[in-house]
């Protein structure tokens, strides 16, 4: 692959080189001029190519993989990937596109945002490991006015690394972790169930407590295994449908 006249890296910039590279790179893969199964450029080759350490390439090459764009082959390189369509992956963080798409009025309402000195209890049970606290916010996912769905949502705080709150709505909650802190996740589990709406989720979505509500739980790991984040979805079982659309990557023929 030809790495020459490729976007430059803005060092100035808030936003971290490793973060701005994964954009570059992905753009390649999405607009199909790396096409699946073709060999990445090697971690030094980037390096130079961008004036990039090593270290920060690798981080920006686990992000990609993370979004399952690329994928490491023992002994041969990172080549990228081709698409999986035999698995569900629901999609989070692209409720304002799909009620835009059903002609609605898509909004959000942050609820609470706030430091907790000790971790939750369902973060304890998964075991969490926040030394110096959690970083909790609490956000409404509204359509015309009415409320869909409530998130919670909890990260390992780092002190000197405050979030903007636009972060908390135009983010996947991976990336607001590996923006803010310097832990990258690298893996992520996600479980569905059909659930009884508690008292606090009940008047969230204006809903009557004992109604039914679909609850999906995130989790994301770190490389060594430990959870960085999590993640508490209730959405409105009378209102709203997750959906699992698996697409080819742009540009395969």
């Amino acid at each position: 692959m030809d790495v020459t006249g490729m976007n430059k890296i803005n060092k100035n910039s808030f936003t971290p080189p490793f973060y701005q590279l994964a954009t570059i790179l992905e753009q390649k893969i999405y607009s199909g001029e790396w096409k699946p199964g073709e060999p990445l450029p090697s971690e030094n080759e980037l390096g130079r190519a961008y004036d990039l350490s090593r270290t920060t390439v690798r981080k920006c090459l686990n992000l990609l993989a993370d979004r399952g764009l690329i994928s490491a082959r023992q002994g041969k390189g990172t080549f990228v990937s081709r698409p999986a369509l035999d698995r569900a992956t629901f999609i989070m963080d692209e409720f304002k596109s799909e009620m835009e798409q059903q002609g609605k009025d898509p909004s959000d309402k942050l609820v609470y945002a706030g430091f907790l000195k000790e971790p939750p209890e369902i973060a304890v049970k998964l075991g969490m490991k926040a030394e110096r606290g959690i970083l909790y916010y609490c956000r409404l996912l509204l359509a015309d006015g009415e409320p869909l769905a409530v998130e919670h949502k909890y990260m390992c705080y780092q002190k000197g690394k405050p979030i903007l709150e636009n972060e908390f709505q135009y983010k996947a909650f991976s990336e607001v972790i590996a923006i803010n802190t310097d832990i990258l996740p690298v893996r992520s589990r996600a479980v569905l169930t059909a659930e009884i709406a508690g008292e606090q989720e009940a008047k969230y979505l204006n809903l009557a407590a004992g109604s039914p509500v679909l609850k999906l739980q995130q989790t994301l790991y770190s490389c060594d295994g430990n959870p960085v984040g999590i993640g508490l979805f209730f959405y409105r079982a009378d209102r709203y449908s997750l959906v699992s659309e698996i697409q080819p990557l742009k540009g395969e023929r």
